[in-house]
């Protein structure tokens, strides 16, 4: 799924908890530890993406594989119990973007490692760049984000 509808999902799972904002981190934390650690790279050496297109090196990939395995979030999940003895809530939009991807994904392009460094087998999904599945995906993230919003207005009229 493109970054903005993880950006998006991740809002609407989350806004009813006291940082919402954090879930949002969470919920982008697997595309940026690689494509904006990737992006960041090209601004520094002022390349463009259309530039570096045959070029992606494969620590980008391999910063993808990690951040996009539910094994690595597992091990993260126990560092956080252990040092805080308490799982924030908002830390469970990782797996959930983790869990989105695996089917808008196809094995072609992007292919979520879910099971990595285990396995190497990925589903064959469908891509989240389709433009049926795009329509669809952002009409929905569209129609719950103006209920939400027409929720909490109808909410706080009714407080006053």
């Amino acid at each position: 799924m493109d970054y903005f509808a993880h950006i998006a999902w991740s809002y609407i799972l989350f806004n009813k908890t006291k940082k919402p904002f954090y879930a949002i981190l969470f919920g982008v934390l697997p595309d940026s530890l690689s494509w904006l650690f990737f992006t960041i790279y090209l601004l520094f050496k002022g390349e463009s993406f259309q530039q570096a297109a045959g070029g992606i090196p494969d620590w980008v990939f391999t910063l993808y594989n990690i951040s996009h395995s539910m094994f690595t979030f597992l091990l993260v999940l126990g560092i956080v119990y252990l040092i805080w003895r308490k799982i924030p809530i908002y830390i469970w939009a990782w797996p959930i973007h983790i869990l989105i991807d695996i089917p808008t994904h196809t094995r072609e392009f992007l292919p979520t490692p879910f099971l990595w460094p285990v396995s190497e087998w990925v589903f064959p999904g469908i891509s989240w760049g389709t433009p049926w599945f795009m329509f669809t995906n952002w009409t929905i993230i569209t129609f719950v984000l103006i209920s939400l919003y027409i929720l909490k207005k109808r909410k706080k009229n009714t407080i006053i």
